[in-house]
């Protein structure tokens, strides 16, 4: 199989490097080479155009199929070795105590610290692969319940093994690994495993094959617990659930931690205002207030901010300010007041997945008013019987 990795397969990008250090870097590849009738003592001090061009071709064309760990370090060295990833090659080393070169490039780098210390560079590997992975689904833990964890290495053990057994039953292989990533106020789990079986049609020495092989894919899962959230980039739907119920269970003892699917949403306020609180089609409902908002601010340093006031909007137009743009509304509490009823009503919404109510006989009202201003996500939930509530009485 041709090698597809940009970096390697040019002879410019192969001239950039070290003879000796690339020399260094193949010989435990040496009989693969030798049967491709390359001779890697070519590349010494005096390695030129010719002897480069051969190494190139080589990897785009080799006579048989490559060795896994020469792919595997290839591919690695390839995604790593890239400009953002500058500093952290440059700390690595430093921190690993690996001699480099002076004025040694970006592949230089990496080539220095796999062979020193590979981990370190399937490390860097995987956190990129994390960052990339940018769409979520959002789940709120439920009020008045305990948010401590206590997380070790046989807890995370015992999630990797009840993973794989799923992913088993799933027709993607048995097998799943687990990498914690502990951040400041996060915790990352890059999940490991395998996809469904693939077979490709194939050219190999003028004939027609095939090859099957298992795909890996990752996914991510981070509870952060300063929004105590859950959020999961996953593919499917079945597997965001799994993963909400197992990492519930695992994480704090109930798979139910972060209840339900996505059914509610707080985007009306950042797109309407207080035109979001209009109630005048409900006839039971006389009027509606803001009185709670909580949301987080995703800059330089990220925090909560919640405010609280008999009305919120109205208390933003006293000292000129106005709900933030480009926030994740985390929680918002409305008093609702019903028509002959001195004492009002009290809502609250999590997104993406709670309401509290008052009073359970409100439910009906609440609801209509909730799916009129499009406080419920629309075509996510059919029937009343599909709505998860958690009723508060007080």
């Amino acid at each position: 199989m041709p090698l597809r990795l940009r970096r390697f397969t040019r002879p410019e990008i192969l001239s950039s490097i070290r003879p000796d250090l690339l020399r260094r870097f193949l010989v435990p590849y040496q009989s693969f080479f030798h049967e491709q009738a390359f001779d890697l003592s070519c590349l010494d001090e005096n390695a030129g155009a010719e002897a480069l061009a051969s190494l190139s071709g080589v990897l785009l064309n080799p006579a048989q199929e490559f060795p896994h760990a020469l792919v595997d370090a290839l591919f690695c060295i390839h995604e790593v070795a890239v400009p953002e990833n500058a500093d952290l090659l440059e700390i690595t080393a430093a921190s690993e105590r690996i001699a480099l070169e002076p004025e040694s490039t970006l592949l230089e780098v990496a080539l220095a610290i796999w062979m020193a210390v590979p981990e370190a560079l399937k490390w860097m590997h995987r956190r990129q692969s994390t960052t990339r992975l940018r769409s979520f689904e959002y789940f709120s833990s439920e009020d008045g319940v305990s948010t401590d964890f206590s997380l070790n290495e046989e807890r995370i053990r015992q999630l990797e093994h009840s993973l794989a057994l799923y992913f088993e039953k799933r027709d993607r292989g048995y097998g799943c690994q687990i990498h914690h990533y502990p951040q400041e106020h996060e915790h990352w789990f890059l999940i490991s495993h395998g996809e469904r079986y693939k077979r490709k049609t194939t050219w190999e020495k003028g004939k027609l094959g095939t090859i099957g092989f298992r795909p890996e894919k990752y996914d991510l899962v981070i509870y952060d617990s300063l929004t105590e959230e859950l959020r999961i980039n996953a593919k499917t739907d079945a597997q965001r659930e799994h993963y909400r119920k197992q990492f519930g269970f695992y994480l704090f003892g109930r798979e139910n931690h972060f209840p339900g699917r996505n059914k509610y949403t707080l985007a009306p306020l950042l797109r309407d205002g207080e035109a979001a609180l209009f109630s005048g089609d409900i006839p039971e409902i006389e009027s509606v207030r803001l009185v709670e908002l909580s949301y987080y601010l995703d800059d330089d340093s990220p925090e909560v901010r919640t405010h609280k006031a008999n009305d919120v909007f109205a208390a933003l137009a006293r000292h000129r300010q106005e709900i933030p743009k480009n926030i994740r509304p985390l929680k918002a509490t409305f008093r609702l007041t019903f028509r002959g009823h001195d004492r009002p009503r009290t809502v609250t919404i999590k997104p993406s997945n709670v309401a509290l109510y008052t009073r359970d006989g409100d439910e009906r009202i609440i609801q209509d008013w909730l799916n009129r201003r499009e406080f419920i996500i629309p075509d996510k939930v059919k029937g009343h019987e599909q709505f998860e509530h958690i009723l508060e009485v007080c």
